[in-house]
């Protein structure tokens, strides 16, 4: 009963992620999330650092997101981006965005989720890539 539970609990989860009332788009230009609570911010511009993301996000009044959070906006049945761009227009094609959580037992290195296919890696803090803030939800 317990086994069939958690595959109940799994399918639920997953069709809350694939819900076309997922998102949100509020007046500010941000996206609420109504399946993680948070809000996304629009992509930069322009590619940075860890050190100038994690600027960059403070200044648009958020943080970088924790890699789960961001890991979980990869749709992986699209290619080149893999995300949903109906709802995230400006995800840059190709590119790479960082995320708040360094990677345990390597320093100077972070976890960042590529778009192109969605999947999760690292890089060196001093490398240039994409950012998207997120913030609590208001």
């Amino acid at each position: 009963m317990a086994k069939t539970k958690a595959v109940e609990v799994k399918s639920d989860f997953l069709s809350k992620m694939r819900s076309a009332d997922r998102f949100q788009k509020l007046e500010d230009g941000w996206i609420k999330d109504n399946l993680l609570g948070i809000e996304w911010g629009p992509s930069s511009n322009k590619v940075m650092n860890f050190k100038e993301a994690q600027k960059y996000c403070a200044e648009a009044g958020g943080r970088l997101p924790e890699l789960e959070e961001l890991a979980l906006l990869a749709d992986r049945s699209k290619h080149n981006p893999a995300i949903n761009t109906e709802v995230f227009t400006d995800t840059k094609t190709d590119d790479w965005y960082w995320t708040g959580s360094e990677v345990a037992g390597v320093p100077g290195f972070a976890w960042v989720v590529p778009f192109d296919h969605g999947y999760v890696t690292s890089c060196g803090e001093d490398d240039s890539i994409c950012v998207r803030p997120v913030r609590s939800s208001q």
